[in-house]
Protein backbone atom coordinates (compact mmCIF):
# COMPACT_ATOMS: atom_id res chain seq x y z
CA UNK A 1 0.00 0.00 0.00
CA UNK A 2 3.14 2.27 0.95
CA UNK A 3 4.65 1.79 -2.73
CA UNK A 4 1.21 2.77 -4.25
CA UNK A 5 0.98 5.39 -2.36
CA UNK A 6 4.49 6.30 -3.11
CA UNK A 7 3.95 5.61 -6.57
CA UNK A 8 0.68 7.85 -6.94
CA UNK A 9 2.39 10.66 -5.32
CA UNK A 10 5.11 10.86 -7.67
CA UNK A 11 2.60 11.03 -10.09
CA UNK A 12 0.86 13.78 -9.23
CA UNK A 13 -2.30 12.09 -8.31
CA UNK A 14 -3.27 12.32 -4.93
CA UNK A 15 -5.23 9.92 -3.07
CA UNK A 16 -8.33 11.98 -0.24
CA UNK A 17 -6.57 12.74 2.83
CA UNK A 18 -8.06 10.21 5.81
CA UNK A 19 -9.82 11.75 8.50
CA UNK A 20 -9.62 10.39 11.87
CA UNK A 21 -10.11 6.43 11.64
CA UNK A 22 -11.35 6.90 8.05
CA UNK A 23 -9.23 5.16 5.09
CA UNK A 24 -7.37 6.58 2.58
CA UNK A 25 -10.06 6.96 -0.65
CA UNK A 26 -9.97 4.87 -2.56
CA UNK A 27 -9.94 2.20 -0.52
CA UNK A 28 -12.26 -0.46 -2.00
CA UNK A 29 -13.79 -1.00 -5.25
CA UNK A 30 -15.76 2.16 -6.80
CA UNK A 31 -19.29 2.10 -8.52
CA UNK A 32 -19.97 3.97 -11.19
CA UNK A 33 -23.18 4.42 -12.22
CA UNK A 34 -24.10 4.62 -15.89
CA UNK A 35 -27.60 5.39 -16.21
CA UNK A 36 -28.28 4.07 -19.53
CA UNK A 37 -28.14 0.27 -21.20
CA UNK A 38 -24.92 -0.65 -22.55
CA UNK A 39 -23.37 0.01 -25.90
CA UNK A 40 -24.02 3.39 -26.11
CA UNK A 41 -21.97 6.93 -26.18
CA UNK A 42 -22.56 7.30 -21.81
CA UNK A 43 -21.71 3.63 -21.63
CA UNK A 44 -18.93 4.02 -23.88
CA UNK A 45 -17.87 6.88 -21.69
CA UNK A 46 -18.28 5.45 -18.27
CA UNK A 47 -16.15 2.01 -18.80
CA UNK A 48 -13.09 4.71 -20.15
CA UNK A 49 -13.43 7.25 -17.01
CA UNK A 50 -13.33 3.86 -14.99
CA UNK A 51 -9.96 2.49 -16.77
CA UNK A 52 -8.54 5.77 -16.67
CA UNK A 53 -9.25 6.07 -12.82
CA UNK A 54 -8.28 2.18 -12.03
CA UNK A 55 -5.08 3.24 -13.69
CA UNK A 56 -4.52 6.43 -12.02
CA UNK A 57 -5.49 5.26 -8.41
CA UNK A 58 -4.34 1.36 -8.68
CA UNK A 59 -8.10 0.19 -7.54
CA UNK A 60 -11.18 -1.05 -9.22
CA UNK A 61 -13.74 1.39 -10.64
CA UNK A 62 -16.57 -1.21 -11.89
CA UNK A 63 -19.95 0.39 -14.13
CA UNK A 64 -23.30 -0.59 -13.07
CA UNK A 65 -25.64 0.13 -16.04
CA UNK A 66 -29.21 1.19 -14.34
CA UNK A 67 -31.16 2.15 -17.28
CA UNK A 68 -34.92 3.80 -17.71
CA UNK A 69 -36.48 6.72 -17.49
CA UNK A 70 -34.90 8.78 -19.76
CA UNK A 71 -31.61 8.41 -16.93
CA UNK A 72 -33.91 9.20 -14.29
CA UNK A 73 -33.84 5.10 -12.61
CA UNK A 74 -29.44 5.28 -12.67
CA UNK A 75 -29.53 9.02 -11.41
CA UNK A 76 -31.65 8.70 -8.43
CA UNK A 77 -30.12 5.63 -7.59
CA UNK A 78 -27.07 7.41 -7.05
CA UNK A 79 -28.69 10.49 -5.79
CA UNK A 80 -29.60 8.33 -2.88
CA UNK A 81 -26.02 6.69 -2.58
CA UNK A 82 -24.28 7.21 0.36
CA UNK A 83 -22.09 9.88 0.20
CA UNK A 84 -18.62 8.69 0.80
CA UNK A 85 -17.28 8.18 -3.17
CA UNK A 86 -17.89 4.76 -3.77
CA UNK A 87 -20.67 5.07 -5.76
CA UNK A 88 -20.60 8.11 -8.67
CA UNK A 89 -22.55 8.75 -11.68
CA UNK A 90 -21.72 9.32 -15.75
CA UNK A 91 -23.93 12.62 -15.97
CA UNK A 92 -25.33 13.66 -19.45
CA UNK A 93 -27.10 16.25 -20.31
CA UNK A 94 -30.34 14.98 -20.27
CA UNK A 95 -29.62 13.71 -16.31
CA UNK A 96 -28.34 16.96 -15.25
CA UNK A 97 -29.86 19.75 -17.37
CA UNK A 98 -33.22 18.50 -19.30
CA UNK A 99 -35.15 15.88 -17.79
CA UNK A 100 -36.17 18.42 -15.02
CA UNK A 101 -38.16 20.50 -17.42
CA UNK A 102 -39.44 17.26 -18.70
CA UNK A 103 -40.83 15.04 -15.89
CA UNK A 104 -43.20 15.96 -13.17
CA UNK A 105 -40.92 14.26 -10.91
CA UNK A 106 -37.35 12.48 -11.73
CA UNK A 107 -36.80 11.45 -8.43
CA UNK A 108 -33.81 13.52 -7.92
CA UNK A 109 -32.75 17.62 -8.54
CA UNK A 110 -29.91 17.06 -10.90
CA UNK A 111 -28.14 20.57 -9.38
CA UNK A 112 -29.10 20.17 -5.88
CA UNK A 113 -28.27 16.33 -5.00
CA UNK A 114 -24.78 15.88 -6.66
CA UNK A 115 -21.57 17.55 -6.29
CA UNK A 116 -19.74 17.86 -9.74
CA UNK A 117 -16.35 16.33 -10.07
CA UNK A 118 -15.17 17.08 -13.85
CA UNK A 119 -16.27 17.52 -17.36
CA UNK A 120 -14.94 14.58 -18.95
CA UNK A 121 -15.83 14.47 -23.03
CA UNK A 122 -17.95 16.18 -25.23
CA UNK A 123 -19.55 15.42 -29.00
CA UNK A 124 -21.98 16.51 -31.40
CA UNK A 125 -24.76 14.11 -32.49
CA UNK A 126 -25.31 13.08 -35.92
CA UNK A 127 -28.68 12.27 -38.02
CA UNK A 128 -28.64 9.45 -40.34
CA UNK A 129 -30.85 8.29 -42.33
CA UNK A 130 -31.94 4.92 -43.90
CA UNK A 131 -30.35 4.05 -47.59
CA UNK A 132 -33.57 3.16 -49.19
CA UNK A 133 -34.84 6.91 -49.00
CA UNK A 134 -32.52 7.72 -51.32
CA UNK A 135 -31.31 11.05 -49.41
CA UNK A 136 -27.73 12.64 -48.79
CA UNK A 137 -28.48 16.07 -46.60
CA UNK A 138 -30.19 17.68 -44.79
CA UNK A 139 -32.22 19.85 -48.29
CA UNK A 140 -33.02 16.02 -49.26
CA UNK A 141 -34.71 14.67 -45.86
CA UNK A 142 -36.31 17.64 -45.56
CA UNK A 143 -38.10 17.82 -48.54
CA UNK A 144 -39.01 14.22 -48.78
CA UNK A 145 -40.05 14.84 -45.50
CA UNK A 146 -42.70 17.66 -46.60
CA UNK A 147 -43.88 14.52 -49.15
CA UNK A 148 -44.70 12.16 -46.86
CA UNK A 149 -44.81 11.75 -43.05
CA UNK A 150 -41.58 9.46 -41.91
CA UNK A 151 -40.75 7.83 -39.10
CA UNK A 152 -37.85 8.87 -36.78
CA UNK A 153 -36.09 7.80 -33.58
CA UNK A 154 -33.66 9.07 -31.06
CA UNK A 155 -31.95 7.31 -28.34
CA UNK A 156 -32.79 8.80 -24.98
CA UNK A 157 -36.17 10.64 -24.47
CA UNK A 158 -35.49 13.63 -22.90
CA UNK A 159 -32.12 13.81 -23.69
CA UNK A 160 -29.48 15.73 -26.41
CA UNK A 161 -30.39 13.24 -29.22
CA UNK A 162 -34.18 13.82 -28.58
CA UNK A 163 -33.81 17.19 -28.45
CA UNK A 164 -31.81 17.48 -31.64
CA UNK A 165 -34.55 15.48 -33.12
CA UNK A 166 -37.10 17.65 -32.14
CA UNK A 167 -35.13 20.76 -32.99
CA UNK A 168 -34.49 19.55 -36.80
CA UNK A 169 -38.02 18.83 -37.04
CA UNK A 170 -39.31 22.34 -35.84
CA UNK A 171 -36.38 24.54 -37.78
CA UNK A 172 -37.06 22.34 -40.62
CA UNK A 173 -40.88 22.63 -40.44
CA UNK A 174 -41.69 19.10 -40.80
CA UNK A 175 -43.62 16.23 -39.02
CA UNK A 176 -43.17 12.99 -38.62
CA UNK A 177 -44.02 9.62 -36.51
CA UNK A 178 -41.60 9.72 -33.34
CA UNK A 179 -40.82 6.94 -31.90
CA UNK A 180 -37.88 7.18 -28.73
CA UNK A 181 -35.72 4.45 -27.43
CA UNK A 182 -34.29 3.36 -24.17
CA UNK A 183 -30.20 3.35 -25.78
CA UNK A 184 -28.77 3.35 -28.82
CA UNK A 185 -28.76 -0.72 -29.39
CA UNK A 186 -32.57 -0.77 -29.56
CA UNK A 187 -33.07 2.37 -31.51
CA UNK A 188 -29.97 1.27 -34.51
CA UNK A 189 -31.95 -1.90 -34.11
CA UNK A 190 -34.64 -0.49 -35.89
CA UNK A 191 -32.95 2.01 -38.04
CA UNK A 192 -30.75 0.08 -39.46
CA UNK A 193 -33.23 -2.56 -41.47
CA UNK A 194 -35.16 0.91 -42.06
CA UNK A 195 -38.45 -0.04 -39.92
CA UNK A 196 -37.47 3.99 -38.99
CA UNK A 197 -36.58 6.38 -41.74
CA UNK A 198 -34.08 8.35 -39.84
CA UNK A 199 -32.63 8.62 -36.59
CA UNK A 200 -30.39 10.97 -33.91
CA UNK A 201 -27.58 9.48 -32.42
CA UNK A 202 -24.16 10.29 -30.43
CA UNK A 203 -21.79 10.23 -32.74
CA UNK A 204 -19.54 7.74 -31.63
CA UNK A 205 -22.68 5.03 -31.33
CA UNK A 206 -23.80 5.44 -34.82
CA UNK A 207 -20.46 6.60 -36.61
CA UNK A 208 -19.36 2.87 -37.61
CA UNK A 209 -22.45 2.51 -39.33
CA UNK A 210 -22.02 5.72 -41.47
CA UNK A 211 -18.38 4.01 -42.04
CA UNK A 212 -19.59 0.58 -43.32
CA UNK A 213 -22.30 2.27 -45.87
CA UNK A 214 -24.99 0.86 -43.55
CA UNK A 215 -26.26 4.30 -43.01
CA UNK A 216 -26.17 7.42 -44.48
CA UNK A 217 -25.32 10.24 -42.60
CA UNK A 218 -27.21 13.81 -42.61
CA UNK A 219 -25.46 16.20 -40.80
CA UNK A 220 -24.16 16.79 -37.18
CA UNK A 221 -25.57 18.94 -34.91
CA UNK A 222 -22.67 20.57 -33.74
CA UNK A 223 -22.05 24.65 -35.17
CA UNK A 224 -19.51 23.32 -37.10
CA UNK A 225 -18.58 20.17 -39.38
CA UNK A 226 -16.28 17.87 -36.55
CA UNK A 227 -12.83 17.80 -37.93
CA UNK A 228 -12.76 13.52 -37.41
CA UNK A 229 -15.19 13.78 -40.93
CA UNK A 230 -15.21 16.71 -42.51
CA UNK A 231 -16.82 15.45 -45.09
CA UNK A 232 -20.22 15.20 -43.20
CA UNK A 233 -22.17 18.68 -42.99
CA UNK A 234 -23.16 20.41 -40.48
CA UNK A 235 -27.05 20.72 -39.99
CA UNK A 236 -26.60 24.64 -39.64
CA UNK A 237 -24.96 24.85 -42.86
CA UNK A 238 -28.77 24.16 -44.13
CA UNK A 239 -30.50 25.29 -40.79
CA UNK A 240 -28.56 28.57 -39.81
CA UNK A 241 -27.94 28.82 -35.94
CA UNK A 242 -29.15 25.03 -35.13
CA UNK A 243 -26.89 23.28 -32.46
CA UNK A 244 -26.77 20.65 -29.91
CA UNK A 245 -23.83 19.73 -28.56
CA UNK A 246 -23.84 16.24 -26.06
CA UNK A 247 -21.80 16.61 -23.11
CA UNK A 248 -20.61 14.24 -20.12
CA UNK A 249 -19.16 14.20 -16.90
CA UNK A 250 -18.56 11.96 -13.22
CA UNK A 251 -20.49 13.25 -10.12
CA UNK A 252 -20.75 11.98 -6.64
CA UNK A 253 -23.79 12.61 -4.18
CA UNK A 254 -23.81 16.05 -2.72
CA UNK A 255 -22.32 15.51 0.66
CA UNK A 256 -19.11 13.57 -0.49
CA UNK A 257 -15.69 14.86 1.26
CA UNK A 258 -14.35 17.61 -0.37
CA UNK A 259 -11.16 15.96 0.10
CA UNK A 260 -12.42 12.37 -2.04
CA UNK A 261 -13.90 15.16 -4.81
CA UNK A 262 -10.44 16.90 -4.94
CA UNK A 263 -8.52 13.39 -5.44
CA UNK A 264 -11.29 12.02 -7.82
CA UNK A 265 -10.68 15.39 -9.64
CA UNK A 266 -7.20 15.34 -9.94
CA UNK A 267 -7.04 11.82 -11.29
CA UNK A 268 -9.26 12.32 -13.56
CA UNK A 269 -7.98 15.80 -14.74
CA UNK A 270 -4.23 14.21 -15.01
CA UNK A 271 -5.67 10.91 -16.91
CA UNK A 272 -7.43 13.29 -19.54
CA UNK A 273 -4.57 15.43 -20.36
CA UNK A 274 -2.95 12.14 -21.61
CA UNK A 275 -1.99 11.83 -25.21
CA UNK A 276 -3.35 8.75 -24.85
CA UNK A 277 -6.43 9.90 -23.52
CA UNK A 278 -7.53 12.52 -26.44
CA UNK A 279 -6.05 9.58 -29.03
CA UNK A 280 -8.72 7.23 -27.79
CA UNK A 281 -11.38 9.90 -27.25
CA UNK A 282 -11.10 11.17 -31.02
CA UNK A 283 -11.41 7.90 -32.25
CA UNK A 284 -14.78 7.83 -30.84
CA UNK A 285 -15.70 11.70 -32.13
CA UNK A 286 -15.37 13.15 -29.02
CA UNK A 287 -13.29 15.45 -27.18
CA UNK A 288 -11.97 16.06 -23.58
CA UNK A 289 -12.99 18.72 -21.72
CA UNK A 290 -11.11 18.04 -18.01
CA UNK A 291 -11.76 20.86 -15.48
CA UNK A 292 -12.98 22.46 -11.79
CA UNK A 293 -16.04 20.80 -10.05
CA UNK A 294 -16.46 24.28 -9.98
CA UNK A 295 -16.29 25.12 -13.88
CA UNK A 296 -18.62 21.68 -14.10
CA UNK A 297 -21.65 22.93 -11.81
CA UNK A 298 -21.66 26.63 -13.81
CA UNK A 299 -21.98 24.70 -16.97
CA UNK A 300 -24.31 22.50 -15.29
CA UNK A 301 -26.32 25.65 -14.43
CA UNK A 302 -26.06 27.54 -17.95
CA UNK A 303 -27.04 24.60 -19.81
CA UNK A 304 -30.50 24.12 -17.18
CA UNK A 305 -31.25 27.47 -18.17
CA UNK A 306 -30.11 27.34 -22.04
CA UNK A 307 -32.31 23.83 -22.63
CA UNK A 308 -35.13 25.00 -19.97
CA UNK A 309 -36.23 27.80 -22.32
CA UNK A 310 -35.75 25.82 -25.67
CA UNK A 311 -38.09 23.22 -24.28
CA UNK A 312 -40.73 26.12 -23.20
CA UNK A 313 -40.57 27.68 -26.39
CA UNK A 314 -40.68 24.45 -28.81
CA UNK A 315 -43.32 22.62 -26.62
CA UNK A 316 -41.62 19.80 -26.28
CA UNK A 317 -43.90 17.55 -24.30
CA UNK A 318 -43.32 13.59 -23.25
CA UNK A 319 -46.11 11.72 -24.61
Amino acid sequence: MMRRRSLLATLGVGLAAPALGQEAWPSRPVRIVVPFPPGGTVDFLGRLTAAWLQEATGQSFIVENRSGAGGNIGATAAARAQPDGYVLLMGSPGTQAINAHLYPNPGYDGIADFAPISLVAELPNLLAAHPSLGVHDVAGLVALSKQRRLAYGETSIGGSTHLTAELFRLQAGIEGEHVTYRGSAPMLGDLLPGRVAWGVDNLPSILPHIRSGALIAIGVSSRTRWSGAPEIAAIAETLPGYEVTAWFGLLAPKATPEPVIAACNAALVRMLATPAAARRLAELGATPIPGTPEAYRAHILAEHAKWGGVIRQAGIRLE
